[in-house]
């Protein structure tokens, strides 16, 4: 338990730094393009070529993909649901924050510190389909539903994944793997070491990110994605620990992985689909922090650790 507690203190305390650091002035808000960039394209692929050194592909893990896509669809209906009498640019704010995950800037680099590369897998896998909702089909449903039909083609959807490196790396990775071509150790080894780097600079990147201030007028959409957002994932993380069929070891991660964060883009779809998008800054900031205590909990309740 011990061991858990220091590393989940380990990450709070690098979200505190960076958080600190900019109100400090060695970072601002403008800090975080780059960041970003950094983490997405180098070294949270090399993170997801790293892992895939000594994993072998098997049915589980193609329910570790399901299961990704599934519970982004369930949360997208169930909210549509909810929100049906709500104005267009709330129910996309609703869409977009209370549904995927932040896997690769958060919820990977704490479980890769806690795990070794074939448990992590799961979680990567559980990713692959995140990735093809909230890359591409979450937006796209969120479009439509604040400015009408019509406004994003299939071309735009593939572009968009097709963008993101992360899942480029999955898809790669996955390809290479199920056809049983195997990369140069060395690779593995450079992919291993730049990789390291992903789980510090993710961490600085949430606190630079964390930003309190809000609008008094969105605070009650807020209060109620968060809450929401808590009670499907408490639902989901019941039903997969205790009915999904499947090995242990994969329930008890994915039903820890489903209390992952919101996107970390998310703010910039939110302003793309006509909402205030400092609503959706400040909730994921207040996010963050909630999830690792919640996935600590987890950790220590299921005595993964």
């Amino acid at each position: 338990m011990g061991i858990v507690l220091t590393k989940a203190f380990g990450f709070l305390f690098m979200i505190t730094m960076g958080f600190v650091l900019k109100r400090g002035g060695l970072f601002s808000q403008k800090d975080t393009d780059l960041l970003t960039r950094l983490i997405m394209k180098i070294t949270l692929p090399m993170v997801i070529i790293s892992n895939f050194r000594t994993l072998n592909l098997d049915i589980s893990f193609l329910m570790d993909i399901f299961m990704g896509v599934v519970t982004n669809i369930i949360a997208i209906a169930l909210i549509l649901f909810i929100t049906w009498k709500r104005q267009p640019a709330e129910r996309a704010f609703f869409i977009i924050n209370g549904s995927g995950y932040n896997v690769g800037l958060c919820t990977l680099p704490f479980m890769q510190s806690f795990f070794k590369a074939d448990t992590v897998a799961i979680v990567c896998m559980f990713d692959v389909g995140n990735a093809i909702m909230v890359f591409g089909i979450t937006f796209t449903i969120a479009t439509l539903i604040a400015k009408g039909k019509g406004n994003v083609k299939g071309k735009e959807i593939a572009r968009t994944l097709l963008s993101s490196m992360p899942f480029v790396a999955y898809l790669i990775m996955i390809s290479l793997c199920a056809l049983g071509i195997r990369l140069p150790n060395l690779i593995f080894d450079f992919a291993g070491m730049i990789g390291q780097a992903n789980t510090f600079l993710a961490m600085i990147l949430i606190g630079i990110m964390f930003e309190p201030k809000m609008k008094k007028s969105v605070l009650k959409d807020m209060g109620s994605v968060f809450v929401l957002r808590i009670l499907i994932a408490s639902v989901f993380s019941y039903i997969i620990y205790h009915y999904l069929p499947g090995p242990l070891l994969h329930r008890q991660i994915l039903s820890i992985v489903v209390f992952s964060p919101i996107l970390s883009i998310a703010p910039i779809y939110t302003e793309r689909c006509g909402y205030d998008r400092s609503a959706a800054a400040v909730l994921n900031s207040l996010m963050l922090p909630f999830s690792l205590i919640l996935m600590t909990i987890l950790l220590l309740v299921l005595k993964l650790y």
